[in-house]
């Protein structure tokens, strides 16, 4: 398969961006985290925190387009267990003007070579709102698959919401592989 994103560290001047998808409401409302207003210098100082840290239990990542070195999107893994071999997906968070293009399903294929074949890690889990069916598809178009719901696991949009539970193993990651030439 051929990409036209590709992933890099963060840098200081990634804040901005990721300041700016943080106060997308349209964006948030999807998104199993919780919602929260940050100004621009706690998001810097978060930023820098995430470069100068050897955190081993956490990577981020700026997306970027082949042909630049500036950020449309960032994506992360968290709860990295090298023992265990397993890590937590984060999702992605890319511009608007960078949806519908292909680019969120290619990061999610790049984040899943990264674990399993730079990390060495045996399965690697996500989590999705049963109603934003658009992210499940691309989940389950990628190998994850479906473990449990979580019945009212975060409070969104002035509701508790149900989270589906999805994991992908090695031996699914390969089948991935093998189907989009990675």
């Amino acid at each position: 398969m051929k990409f036209d994103v590709r992933l890099r560290s963060l840098k200081m001047e990634d804040a901005l961006l990721i300041n700016e998808l943080r106060s997308i409401e349209s964006m948030e409302r999807n998104l199993c985290g919780v919602s929260k207003f940050v100004s621009l210098d706690r998001e810097k100082e978060w930023v820098k925190s995430l470069i100068m840290n050897d955190n081993q239990n956490q990577m981020y990542f700026a997306i970027c387009l082949n042909d630049s070195d500036e950020a449309i999107g960032y994506t992360s893994f968290s709860n990295i267990d090298y023992r265990n071999g397993t890590c937590f997906w984060s999702g992605i968070k890319l511009h608007p003007c960078k949806l519908s293009k292909g680019y969120g399903f290619q990061v999610e294929l790049l984040m899943l070579k990264y674990a399993f074949e730079e990390m060495r890690m045996q399965c690697c889990t996500a989590e999705g709102l049963e109603e934003y069916q658009l992210a499940l598809d691309y989940m389950h178009k990628a190998g994850f698959v479906k473990e449990g719901l979580m019945r009212n696991r975060v409070y969104k949009n002035g509701e508790y919401k149900n989270i589906w539970s999805l994991s992908i193993l090695l031996d699914e990651y390969l089948k991935t592989k093998e189907k989009y030439e990675l």
